[in-house]
């Protein structure tokens, strides 16, 4: 029922004249009625990839990208029962990628949305979210966003709505989609004005009117137009409660749906004049043209009965027994609005058996006719309650589902994070294991682990590598006079001036005690002896004082060049024999092993 106004939302449910599967029929399979009517007209397509024939032949299996855009194609045509069989396929498949599987949920969120099953809409939307927001699409976020929006709106979810044409919005601004955006301002000022404001409503619907005039897109300027007709309706019918000149927005509004009218016309479009005619009517009922809303009624509904729009000629009926009783015709609208009551396309709409029945009430109240009043009366009470229960019913599985999804990904968020830290854990306890624990410097399990891949590394690029060993001149007497507390802190500094000597490719290691390991890459035995002697001079300069009062320092080193064949105990074995060659030659000094 849709006599409120028409308005055009995300995805076009209809891209043909002949598609029988019109705008937000009632809800057949969980039998709640769309509160708002709408009628749904956009094919904002976002492609899956090139068109590629997806027919199915008699000895090989669809592709699944041609099955998604089937799927797609399918949706713009209004075939959604079949678009829905196509993607339930997709996720049937056991081939099906995870990038699919979420065009596919995608795909279904759409088209359950249409054939009213909002619940499952929800369901398939936040799924496919999951992966659009992992793999950054944006473009498709936003298109989501709106499908979800509105699956809530129908279900007066306007909280959750709001908070998904607020998502849909931003990110058709990031991704720099201005048809995106175009139609996350015309949801958004959808549900404002089901959250009771239609002034932002009328803000962002002009907002939306003004960016489709930049579009190449005449469907987004008929859209723009004919929603913000809808806008401006609702606009004066609150101006009206509230005792206020509603005339403003009434010739506002009959401005742009004309407007939509003549762009509907232009675009040879049938449903989508049957939608802004519908919204001409009760624009005209509103200000009391009843003999231009009269003509205008019956043109719609001889337009939506030749074409096969069945929810539009039963809202032609309502609004034409409207008019009529507007112009004071009491029992000839009663026969009407009874003969509509009596056809079985209605009984599954409970939007209009309500305004059917409450319209009734009216009349047969104000006519005296008390008996039949009290049971259109009775009959309204059943409906608003069953409307009522259906709604909250809905609602709750909604919003279970909808909270089961966000528990199901937050434990997978923290499964992951548990993961992470256990990795980090072990990589710490790795690290820990492979650290000496005083200067921070590798240790002897670090050198068995990276010496045979430097080594390695030397071999494959043919480049020189030397070891020099380094080891404090009378370490004993510092441990004796200044106690270990101190030595610990000659070895810190010895540490840092090791660190300072070597680059991102070398190796230094605290072999234990006050010996220590240099491990140069690409260097020679000359280059090698070099870089020891000016780490003596360092270790003799350094201001030992601050550390303990009178004390002096100094290392002995040993240096000796791999010859690209020996083992790696050998070759430290001889740097280690050079370093004791430094010690009784003086100490203090460089030895090289002549190798």
């Amino acid at each position: 029922m849709i006599l409120g106004g028409a308005r055009v939302t995300l995805n076009d449910s209809v891209g043909h004249a002949g598609a029988l599967d019109v705008g937000l029929p009632p809800n057949t399979e969980v039998g709640l009625a769309t509160p708002t009517g709408m009628a749904d007209t956009s094919d904002f397509l976002v492609p899956v990839t090139p068109s590629i024939d997806t027919e199915p032949s008699t000895d090989t299996e669809p592709s699944i990208d041609g099955m998604l855009e089937q799927a797609e194609r399918w949706g713009a045509d209004g075939r959604h029962r079949d678009g829905a069989k196509v993607a339930e396929a997709v996720l049937a498949r056991p081939d099906a990628t995870s990038g699919q599987q979420a065009h596919a949920r995608e795909a279904l969120s759409l088209h359950r949305l249409r054939l009213g099953d909002f619940e499952a809409s929800v369901h398939q939307g936040l799924l496919a979210m999951e992966y659009f927001v992992a793999s950054d699409d944006l473009l498709r976020q936003s298109k989501l966003h709106c499908t979800l929006a509105l699956a809530y709106h129908e279900t007066a979810l306007n909280e959750q709505a709001l908070r998904h044409v607020l998502a849909a919005l931003e990110a058709a601004r990031a991704c720099g989609s201005r048809t995106a955006e175009f139609w996350a301002l015309s949801r958004s000022a959808m549900v404002h004005e089901a959250m009771g404001d239609p002034t932002r409503g009328m803000q962002l619907s002009r907002q939306a009117l003004d960016l489709a005039r930049t579009l190449d897109d005449p469907e987004a300027g008929f859209a723009a137009l004919n929603n913000l007709g809808d806008t401006c309706i609702e606009v004066a019918r609150g101006q009206k409660a509230l005792g206020l000149d509603a005339s403003i927005a009434l010739q506002e509004g009959l401005i742009h749906v004309r407007g939509a009218v003549d762009a509907a016309q232009v675009l040879g479009h049938t449903f989508y004049e049957s939608m802004a005619l519908s919204n001409l009517v009760s624009i005209l009922i509103e200000l009391e043209e009843y003999p231009e809303a009269r003509e205008q009624a019956y043109r719609a509904k001889e337009m939506a009965r030749a074409n096969g729009y069945r929810n539009l000629e039963v809202n032609n009926d309502a609004q034409i027994a409207a008019i009529v009783r507007a112009q004071g015709n009491l029992d000839e609208a009663t026969a009407m609005m009874d003969a509509q009551l009596a056809d079985p396309s209605a009984e599954e709409d409970l939007m209009l058996l309500t305004t059917l029945h409450r319209a009734l009430f009216e009349m047969h109240k104000s006519s005296g006719r008390f008996e039949q009043a009290l049971n259109h009366y009775e009959q309204l009470h059943e409906l608003t309650f069953r409307m009522a229960q259906q709604t909250a019913g809905l609602q709750s599985k909604m919003l279970i589902n909808t909270i089961e999804i966000e528990q199901a990904r937050h434990d997978a968020e923290r499964a992951t994070l548990e993961a992470q830290m256990q990795r980090l854990r072990a990589e710490e306890l790795d690290t820990a294991a492979r650290t000496d624990p005083l200067t921070r410097l590798p240790n002897r399990r670090a050198l068995d682990m990276e010496l045979p891949l430097m080594l390695e590394r030397a071999e494959r690029d043919s480049q020189p590598l030397c070891a020099a060993m380094i080891d404090f001149d009378h370490f004993k007497q510092v441990n004796d006079v200044y106690g270990h507390g101190v030595g610990d802190e000659v070895l810190i500094a010895m540490a840092s001036m090791l660190r300072s000597v070597t680059r991102e490719a070398d190796l230094a290691v605290r072999m234990g005690g006050e010996e220590f390991l240099l491990v140069l890459t690409d260097t020679s035995r000359e280059r090698a002896g070099q870089a020891c002697e000016r780490l003596l001079a360092s270790v003799r300069d350094f201001t030992w004082a601050s550390i303990g009062p009178g004390l002096s320092c100094t290392v002995s080193a040993g240096v000796a060049q791999w010859d690209g064949v020996e083992r790696s105990s050998h070759w430290l074995a001889r740097a280690d024999a050079a370093l004791y060659a430094a010690k009784h030659g003086g100490r203090d000094r460089v030895s090289i092993d002549p190798t």
